[in-house]
């Protein structure tokens, strides 16, 4: 065979490192991609629950959220902070982080009571206390995040709740307040609103933070049907999104743009070498991680011109998320893969096979319209609406949609009081 020099194989060793490092960090660009689509979709659905109208006219208590342009803050102008004492006048960063870290520790089995109660009143489908934030992980997130303020960490003392349903978050929102109302410092409701923007990533939840010993708490309440798409790695996600500001692209393949014919021929070789151990017609539905790995290299495919090789893996996968009971035909992820292989038809002018692909992404879309309609119907069905005024005005537009909001509203919160009576009786000995 062909022989090389020493520093000839160095070279090809670091170029196929540098290969490998680009392969893995476009793959996981499509699996942070992916799993914020999930987010959306998870979004769009809990949005259609007749108690949310309600929830979403709820004010929280020191939440501008994050959207600067709503009116909300960035990090370095976060409303809530811990209790600023003469004696951190003196002190480094460092020492003040570890004195809140001791305070913390005192303040933690107060936290663990108040979650037991909770969780024995409501049933939550899980529950996680601590550990403490250590100073280094605070100063860094300081850093990151409230230019050095170690005051502004306020998850020191930190649990989780994870709730059932919106029903649930409203029960809870409403039991905390009537069992330590006056401890309360912040409610943050902001991500779980309509017009207000997700974490980064996609992820919604609702924060509680309270005084406990005095020192700031906090509560973090998540919705099972968001916390079932990354469970424990959701915070992973997050730090991912961020880090690489995956909000930025609206497809995973964008990552490729600009990339020469040579690297992305190599990329393609490093992705059949990720699927060698599972031929494509081997493939079953469970098999996540190869399904993410042809899902990627799809992706090159197309990038790379070769279009009726991305068509073959997208009928595949297409067939394999039909045949999974967790996703199916109509699921977004589906008609997500349905439009790439729209996209590798047309471009080899198979266009016959594309318009039938097309009416099929069409038919999803206006299912989704029907699904929304209907919720809403289903909530309007509670009021008898009145008669439209027959006047000529010029604002009539904007008022009637705002009557239909407070109706939706008024429609949302009765169909909460049924829900509270049916399921959160207990909630009426709580005041």
């Amino acid at each position: 065979g062909e022989e090389y020099d020493e520093e000839t194989l160095e070279s090809i060793a670091r170029r196929r490192a540098v290969i490998k490092d680009s392969w893995d960090f476009f793959r996981m660009v499509c699996s942070l991609l992916r799993d914020r689509r999930k987010y959306d979709e998870v979004f769009r659905r809990m949005q259609l629950d007749p108690v949310y109208p309600y929830l979403n006219s709820m004010t929280g208590l020191n939440d501008p959220g994050d959207d600067m342009a709503l009116g909300g803050n960035i990090g370095a102008d976060k409303p809530l902070t811990q209790v600023h004492r003469e004696e951190y006048e003196g002190m480094s960063s460092s020492a003040v982080a570890r004195d809140l870290v001791q305070r913390a520790e005192v303040a933690l089995p107060s936290l663990v009571e108040i979650c037991k109660a909770l969780a024995g009143s409501l049933g939550m489908e899980e529950v996680g206390v601590g550990p403490v934030k250590d100073a280094g992980a605070a100063l860094r997130k300081a850093e990151k995040k409230y230019e050095g303020d170690v005051l502004k960490v306020t998850d020191y003392c930190r649990a989780l709740l994870v709730v059932k349903d919106f029903p649930t978050l409203l029960a809870l929102l409403e039991l905390a307040r009537d069992s330590f109302g006056p401890l309360i410092r912040r409610v943050k409701l902001s991500t779980l609103k309509t017009d207000r923007a997700s974490k980064p990533g996609g992820y919604r939840d609702c924060i509680i933070n309270l005084e406990l010993k005095d020192h700031i708490c906090e509560i973090q309440i998540h919705l099972w049907p968001m916390w079932v798409v990354c469970g424990v790695d959701g915070f992973r996600h997050y730090r991912h999104c961020l880090e690489y500001s995956t909000d930025t692209f609206g497809d995973p393949f964008e990552a490729l743009a600009g990339l020469d014919r040579k690297t992305m021929a190599e990329l393609i070789v490093m992705a059949e070498e990720a699927v060698a151990d599972m031929p494509l017609e081997t493939l079953e539905w469970y098999h996540e991680k190869f399904i993410l790995d042809y899902f990627a290299e799809t992706g090159l495919f197309l990038h790379h011109g070769l279009h009726e090789w991305a068509e073959t893996t997208l009928r595949a996968l297409i067939k394999l998320r039909c045949q999974s009971p967790d996703i199916g035909p109509d699921h977004h992820e589906t008609i997500t893969l349905y439009r790439y292989l729209e996209q590798a038809l047309r471009a080899q002018k198979k266009t016959e096979e594309a318009e039938v692909v097309a009416e099929l992404i069409f038919q999803n879309k206006q299912q989704k319209k029907t699904e929304k309609v209907e919720a809403d119907k289903s909530l309007w069905d509670q009021w008898v609406t009145e008669p439209f005024e027959s006047i000529v005005d010029p604002n009539r537009k904007e008022r009637e949609e705002e009557e239909k909001i407070k109706k939706e509203v008024r429609a949302s919160k009765k169909a909460w009081r049924k829900i509270r009576e049916d399921r959160f009786k207990f909630l009426d000995g709580a005041e």
